[in-house]
């Protein structure tokens, strides 16, 4: 170890001016700095799509759209991160209510970004703050947005939308979330929408997508049927496809799979044969939920009291029992009192419920009733007989202390495991269950069978004596790292995670598991309840198989051959919807066409709610497997295809490209940021080894923490990441650039040197001169800056020999032996020459990017004239038609008063004509005006300013 820093502020100055200086807005450079602190290593095609969305400035939103398994989420974390870094934090998050927690966990644990649930117990401390940089970025459901619209109707920076597909009905103006969302981002800066199926079966959800964040994109809807649906053989399908892939980025699978490896799901089905008395507890609550009328539930909550009883009824008798008991206890509670307390029913929630059903009870609890009194005897007999009932089927519940699924978990785990060893992945499994008394039976069962070892429970509290002691373990072993953040129920799920991860092999987990954990390391995972929402399957399984999943993952169902209802959920999930032996789960015409799962799991409540006979139950299951169809039709696939599926024939070159340069500029961003820290905080540390990890012994600045450090690619458990954005590195960076460099004299030794290209050695034994400046384009393109800054290098030798900016940059990398004061550097008329050069090519590429935004713009101006014109034109054939009929009908009509009548009826519509023609020439005028100054600010980009600032100029010698 040692602190001797072969450096001088020279090169100090000269590395840090390059991991400040801007990049341009399509290269991975841009990003360098956040994705240096990410706790993630994005794929070439997630680069990509985040650049796209970056490098728009003029367009107010755009639609992200990889096919499924190809991480969106990630793409839109480097662009909420980017947007962060600049300090435009007025960022919010739609996103369905099972994948808020999710978003959170991730924005924290890859992007070190902190977020905020916005629920209703939270929105007025959130939405009433006035802070003008705000502290976290905000996460709501779309059922929030809707009901809370005009809260959220703000200036915002970025609004991101996630499974957006639920948003393609804006175009028929009958759908409500829909409307709000569009509402909500009318006045912000930039939304993007995250779809995996933009399209499902009409073109018209195209435009309904666009239109949500850009309602004249397309002008009209007149317009887009027109020329795109109407006269499509006209028309062509290549100006719309031009036209999305201007706002509108989709990778392929076939695309990415160079990047990704991409594991199978291999399904395992376990038959079991319910007893006598758990059928007969079955039969009794779901002939009692068939009843028309019921005391224990208000109308206002009957489908969804139903749907949760149902739920637990399928998990265990345990947990059937006590939700039994609690509805019990309530309604005798309400019938002591003589009256119904509120709209709400019985239905006593738990810590077991869904987002959904919390949402979905939050949202009727304040449809209230008024306070319903129960006075007449026969009422109260009536009631108190539905108590007596209740408590008898709790009683039944409780009598069955076996229930044959747990029987048959053993088997499944064996199967699993088996399986699991051919392939050579870690024995490892997840047991999700959809209740707290469900988990306890399981644990109770394994460890009864002797799998007690590695055993670990994950729940919504994670406040067993195991989980605390866990949980205590864990934060001594990471005493000041940076992985505790401090909030406790954070740091628990984090602990029981990494315990898993460590010393476990199987985790019995409840639904709050499977929202925002990532098990990649565990390769198989039993539903030991099956979700009715098949979008919540597949987020079950997307815990586990999902990037980083080096092996094929298990996935055991059970199917219980005494219960036809149940049988048919787990065939509509696995033979319609391909949940669980496909490479990605769910196709993405599936998720696309259930826009909302928990809509779904409803439906399926309704049958078992109204259908009395296997027969019944059968018919309704196929009416709603034909509801949720994935044919679409031919045309349908093939305008997706056209439309979508092919938008850019150079991506591969790009994603090369993008796969090349990632790696380049991070190591280069890593060694420079490592040599001017070292050099920096040589007084304030100690480094160890190559410089990647040191200790801190005293602080130059106020908000880092004394203690071990380490660069993210040399990890060091229990220590503090040591982050660009951090007030320690952004000391080191500032304080290098500010460092006064006069003209001096460079001793460098290629010897001592652990770095010497063979470019430079051509040099040794010579001298000479060298100047470096900074020039910065400052540009703007709407409210977006994107200037680009770069250094200018150019050096002689003393015989005559030329130095470019790729020599300087080796000679500054070389050490430096000794430094002498000097008068002046050499011949600078000569060195300026050169590096006017340098300037002009810059120039030269700066301008052609920087005209492309206003280029964009002038191509979306002139196809909006042409929409118009479309609009115009299809209004005039059938003003002109009703014309003509008029003037038909004149020509017929017997009497004249009838003939004076239809031909003013036909005056006006040549009115109506002419009324259409002068509009559409008045708004092409504007529109042509608008082209004009979008050609005056091309000029203006041409032109553009520029500044040089004097970085430093220097004498040099390379000695052997």
């Amino acid at each position: 170890m040692s602190n001797e820093v072969p450096l001088t502020d020279y090169q100090a100055k000269f590395f840090a001016h390059e991991l400040e200086r801007s990049y341009a807005n399509d290269h991975v450079g841009k990003l360098a700095g956040l994705l240096f602190d990410a706790q993630v290593e994005p794929k070439p095609h997630q680069i990509d799509a985040a650049l796209f969305a970056l490098q728009t400035p003029f367009l107010p939103g755009v639609i992200l759209a990889d096919e499924v398994g190809l991480g969106k989420t990630i793409e839109a974390g480097i662009v909420i991160s980017q947007y962060w870094a600049e300090r435009k934090r007025r960022i919010l998050i739609v996103a369905p209510s099972s994948l808020r927690q999710q978003w959170k966990q991730e924005l924290f644990e890859k992007f070190l970004i902190p977020a905020e649930l916005l629920d209703s117990t939270s929105k007025v401390r959130l939405l009433g703050k006035s802070s003008a940089i705000p502290s976290e970025v905000l996460i709501c459901s779309y059922e929030f947005l809707q009901r809370n619209e005009i809260e959220l109707m703000r200036s915002w920076d970025l609004v991101v939308a996630d499974e957006a597909h639920r948003l393609r009905s804006y175009w028929n103006g009958r759908a409500k979330v829909a409307g709000a969302f569009a509402d909500v981002v009318r006045n912000a800066s930039k939304t993007i929408l995250l779809t995996a199926t933009p399209l499902q079966n009409k073109l018209e959800e195209l435009y309904g997508l666009v239109s949500v964040f850009d309602p004249d994109y397309f002008h009209s809807l007149e317009a887009f049927r027109e020329r795109y649906i109407k006269n499509r053989d006209l028309q062509g399908d290549d100006d719309l496809v031009e036209r999305v892939a201007t706002i509108s980025k989709r990778t392929l699978r076939r695309d990415a799979e160079k990047y990704i490896q991409f594991t199978q799901r291999m399904p395992i089905t376990i038959e079991f044969e319910p007893s006598d008395e758990e059928k007969r507890l079955y039969d009794l609550v779901n002939d009692y939920l068939q009843r028309d009328d019921l005391y224990a539930f208000a109308a206002s909550q009957r489908h969804l009291s139903a749907l949760i009883l149902r739920k637990r009824l399928g998990s265990s008798t345990f947990a059937v029992a006590s939700t039994l008991e609690n509805i019990a206890s309530r309604l005798a509670e309400e019938l002591q009192v003589g009256q119904r307390r509120d709209g709400r029913g019985v239905l006593v929630f738990d810590d077991d419920l869904t987002t959904e059903e919390l949402e979905e009870a939050d949202s009727a609890s304040q449809d209230r009733t008024a306070n319903e009194t129960w006075s007449d005897n026969q009422l109260r007999d009536g009631i108190q007989a539905e108590i007596e009932e209740l408590r008898g089927f709790a009683h039944l519940a409780r009598s069955i202390r076996v229930n044959q699924k747990a029987v048959h978990l053993g088997d499944a785990l064996d199967r699993g495991f088996a399986k699991l060893r051919e392939i050579g992945a870690p024995e490892k499994a997840i047991i999700f269950t959809d209740s707290t008394k469900t988990q306890e039976y399981i644990a109770q069962t394994l460890r009864e069978a002797g799998r007690s070892d590695g055993l670990v429970l994950f729940n919504g509290q994670n406040n067993s004596p195991a989980a605390t002691a866990i949980y205590q373990d864990w934060l001594m072993k990471n005493k000041d790292s940076d992985i505790v953040t401090g909030i406790p129920a954070s740091d628990r799920r984090k602990a029981l995670v990494d315990y898993f991860r460590d010393n476990g092999s199987i985790m019995i987990a409840t639904e709050a598991a499977a929202e925002g954990i990532n098990l990649q390391f565990c390769s198989m995972l039993v539903n030991y309840d099956l979700p009715w929402n098949p979008q919540r399957v597949e987020q079950r399984i997307g815990r586990i198989h999902r990037f980083g999943q080096k092996h094929n993952v298990v996935v055991v169902n059970f199917s219980n051959k005494g219960n036809i209802a149940e049988q048919r959920i787990l065939e509509l999930l696995e033979g319609k919807f391909k949940l669980f032996d496909s490479v990605f789960g769910a196709s993405d015409e599936v998720l696309g066409a259930i826009e909302d799962g928990f809509d779904f799991e409803r439906q399926i409540s309704r049958i078992l709610d109204q259908c009395t006979t296997a027969e019944q139950i059968d018919a309704a299951f196929q009416i709603l497997e034909e509801q949720y169809s994935t044919e679409i039709t031919e045309e349908m696939a093939k305008a997706k295809t056209k439309v979508f599926d092919n938008l850019d024939p150079h991506v591969q070159d790009r994603l090369k490209s993008y796969d090349e340069q990632s790696g380049e500029v991070l190591n280069k961003f890593e060694r420079l940021l490592v040599a001017v820290t070292r050099y920096k905080l040589r007084d304030h540390a100690t480094f160890h080894g190559d410089g990647r990890t040191f200790e801190l012994n005293s602080s130059p600045v106020a908000d880092a923490p004394l203690g071990r450090y380490f660069f993210k690619s040399a990890p060091i458990e229990g220590a503090h990441q040591y982050r660009y954005s951090s007030a320690l590195a952004k000391h080191a960076v500032t304080s290098a650039i500010e460092a006064p460099t006069p003209p001096a004299e460079l001793i460098l030794s290629l010897s001592q040197s652990p770095r010497v290209p063979a470019a430079i050695r051509e040099f040794e034994g010579a001298s000479g001169n060298v100047v470096v400046k900074k020039i910065t384009f400052d540009m703007k393109a709407k409210n977006d800056d994107v200037s680009e800054s770069y250094i200018l290098a150019a050096g002689f030798a003393d015989d005559g020999r030329r130095l470019d900016a790729e020599h300087v940059t080796d000679l500054m990398e070389l050490v430096v032996t000794e430094q002498n004061q000097v008068t002046a550097a050499g011949d600078e008329e000569l060195l300026e020459a050169a590096l006017d050069q340098q300037r002009s090519q810059l120039e030269r590429e700066v301008q052609s990017r920087n005209t492309r935004y206003y280029n964009q713009q002038e191509e979306i101006l002139e196809r909006s004239i042409q929409d118009r014109k479309a609009e115009k034109d299809a209004k005039i054939r059938e003003y002109e038609a009703k014309r003509k009929e008029h003037r038909k009908l004149s020509r017929q009509a017997d009497d004249p008063m009838e003939e004076l009548r239809h031909k003013k009826q036909a005056r006006k519509w040549r009115e109506r004509v002419e009324e259409e023609e002068e509009a559409y020439m008045r708004e092409r005028d504007r529109l042509t005006d608008e082209v004009d100054d979008m050609l005056v600010l091309i000029e203006q980009s041409l032109n553009g300013t520029q500044r040089i600032d004097d970085l430093f100029s220097i004498r040099w010698k390379i000695t052997a």
